[in-house]
């Protein structure tokens, strides 16, 4: 079992999935941990991964692959 799977996350896809993507996780460039919504609708700067997870998969409303771990740098645009 993969580490994502441990802590129910999916890589992140480079096909687009066929149910869509909700939020993805992942770090910006200076190591700070991101969340963004597909949409741009919600997202923003946590201190851990941990923090970055528990809002993505609450705001997701606790579904399967809704939440995805980024395989590149993240930035939020503000």
């Amino acid at each position: 079992m993969s580490m994502l799977s441990e802590i129910g996350l999916a890589p992140e896809n480079p096909e687009p999935p066929s149910t869509p993507l909700r939020f993805l996780v992942g770090q910006d460039r200076e190591g700070h941990w991101i969340v963004k919504e597909s949409h741009g609708l919600a997202g923003g700067i946590f201190v851990s991964r941990e923090a970055a997870v528990d809002y993505a998969e609450f705001e997701a409303g606790h579904r399967p692959g809704s939440v995805h771990l980024a395989t590149q740098v993240l930035e939020l645009g503000l």
